[in-house]
């Protein structure tokens, strides 16, 4: 009887250690977070090597290297936020006058360049000023938006800019990373990277440049940055010739991520074990051009029946092998000004040859349609790009299922452009990259644009006009995201050119690596990167080591 007793006391004991056990494993899976810890090192692959990693004078497109490395190590007056905002960075506040044009921003006392210098006003005047002399900024479009501004030093820690008319999507531009005057005041922006500094790449960034070879760069954690130490306490970037050979380092294990473009060419390997994949669009797309000052592509409804007779979603899937995603309009998801209400045409094909029947194109001999004689054919202008080359060989494909003949004609990139330029075409199928922060399309569709300018389609429309100019005048996000969605609305209306599609950036890193957001669909971060190097938004809060912490009550 007492052996009987003892056994049910161990079956019992051991039945609760089992259970607590049980417990412990769900409480670590279900309510507790992984906190991050200070150390570790990061090391990333990159494709290509910097070419000319010197604020105000990289070139993004040409130089994607050089552009990652100085989000590294440089900071502007202000920043992109983890939420996807502009917010204070160097600034740590700014005001903005009644008439929209003065801006006054109050700069961090306590930031320090790598080399120990103190950050003053002089070096925000030097660098804007810098921006406007430049004979060859990188950034070209970004130079135009100060190449007019007043920049005044007001005291120590106070800089002062004045617009010539009030410009909403400013705050954008100011962005603009600070240079040190100590180290390149007296020495003009075309002799930089003859200096010392060119090597040194001194900033005020989560992370300072330790060294840079040929091969790799070597950072370490910036002890004084304004918004805390960095978990990491080192970050590498080795530099590859290509793609595999980056793919294939993060295989072997010597490289902890790596990070690319999607392309039709180079599909998407399954992430090595222990690695996990998130895959986020690019602030740019590829559009397809109409030219509305030629006819018939200026009436509205061969426009709506083209736009009927497109599916991109077989576009994307047959002609980019899935390397993209679809867009309905020129603002993308993920800007805060994008409106999930507007939705493009849908695909349908009865109702696009219905159309064209009305506007009396029907089908003649081997399916052509023709009217008074005259066969419905266009040319459709593309560069050699990969991925738009084949997107346009899909549009004539679908166009002809409807008796539409479209001759693909490819040219070089200027002479793409110079075609666009002169509006001499007649379609084209071209893209738009590094489109920032803020969605402001006045440029690309106001009718001031039309006949010297971006936008190449040509479109005039009063209601466009007057939404576009409104919204670069508003200073209330939510009134410029309501004018924002009304444009969209029209656009859609007036089909002046097609969205085709934007690309996808698709980033692979070891399991232990945390604080990025790109898998988290409650971040910002993973709806949408402003350039390749914005993956390094919150990188000063990236760890590899932590500790599970329970949080809130188990129940």
């Amino acid at each position: 009887m007492a052996r009987r007793i003892r056994w049910q006391i161990v079956i019992a004991v051991l039945s609760t250690l089992l259970v607590a056990l049980l417990l412990g494993r769900l409480a670590l899976r279900t309510a507790s977070v992984a906190s991050p810890l200070a150390g570790g090192a990061y090391v990333e692959a990159l494709t290509g090597a910097p070419q000319l990693p010197i604020p105000l004078l990289n070139d993004p497109i040409a130089d994607p290297a050089g552009r990652e490395l100085i989000a590294l190590l440089f900071d502007g007056l202000l920043r992109v936020g983890a939420d996807g905002l502009i917010e204070p960075a160097l600034a740590a506040s700014y005001e903005i006058d009644e008439s929209g044009t003065t801006y006054i921003f109050s700069l961090r006392r306590d930031i320090t360049w790598h080399d120990g210098r103190p950050l003053s006003a002089d070096d925000v005047v030097f660098t804007l000023r810098s921006l406007q002399v430049a004979e060859q900024p990188g950034d070209q479009a970004l130079a135009a938006v100060w190449e007019d501004a007043l920049v005044d030093r007001l005291d120590d820690y106070t800089v002062r800019v004045t617009l010539t008319a009030p410009y909403a999507p400013f705050l954008s531009a100011a962005r603009v990373p600070i240079l040190p005057a100590h180290l390149l005041a007296g020495t003009p922006p075309d002799r930089w990277p003859a200096t010392p500094f060119a090597r040194s790449l001194v900033g005020t960034g989560p992370y300072r440049l330790v060294e840079l070879r040929e091969d790799r760069a070597v950072l370490a954690a910036n002890e004084r940055y304004f918004a805390g130490r960095p978990y990491l306490d080192t970050l590498e970037l080795h530099f590859f010739a290509s793609a595999e050979a980056a793919e294939a380092a993060l295989a072997r294990g010597d490289v902890t991520a790596f990070g690319r473009r999607l392309t039709p060419s180079l599909a998407p390997i399954d992430p090595p074990a222990n690695h996990r994949a998130a895959v986020v669009p690019l602030d740019e797309y590829a559009t397809l051009s109409f030219n509305l000052r030629r006819p018939p592509l200026d009436q509205l409804p061969l426009r709506q029946a083209l736009a009927h007779g497109l599916s991109k979603d077989a576009l994307i899937e047959t002609a980019l092998a899935g390397s993209a995603v679809p867009l309905d309009t020129p603002i993308l998801p993920g800007w805060w000004a994008f409106s999930p209400a507007v939705r493009w045409y849908e695909p349908d094909r009865a109702a696009a040859e219905r159309i064209l029947s009305e506007l009396g194109y029907e089908p003649g001999p081997g399916g052509l349609r023709q009217r008074d004689g005259r066969a419905l054919s266009f040319e459709l202008l593309v560069d050699g790009d990969p991925m738009r080359r084949a997107a346009a060989d899909e549009v004539a494909r679908q166009w002809a299922e409807l008796g539409v003949e479209v001759r693909v004609t490819e040219l070089d990139g200027a002479a793409l452009l110079d075609r666009l330029r002169s509006r001499s075409f007649e379609m084209a199928i071209h893209s738009w990259a590094r489109l920032g922060p803020d969605p402001d399309p006045f440029a690309l569709w106001h009718s001031s644009r039309a006949e010297a300018g971006l936008n190449y389609a040509g479109l005039a429309d009063a209601e466009i006009d007057s939404l576009l100019a409104a919204a670069r005048e508003e200073g209330e996000l939510a009134a410029r995201s309501a004018d924002y969605a009304a444009f969209q609305q029209r656009w859609v209306e007036l089909v002046p050119s097609i969205t085709l599609y934007q690309p996808l950036y698709r980033f692979v890193a070891d399991e232990s690596l945390g604080g990025m957001g790109f898998d988290d669909p409650a971040s910002a971060a993973s709806l949408l990167l402003f350039g390749t190097e914005d993956r390094y938004r919150t990188v000063a809060r990236w760890y590899t080591a932590s500790y599970r912490e329970i949080q809130g009550d188990l129940r």
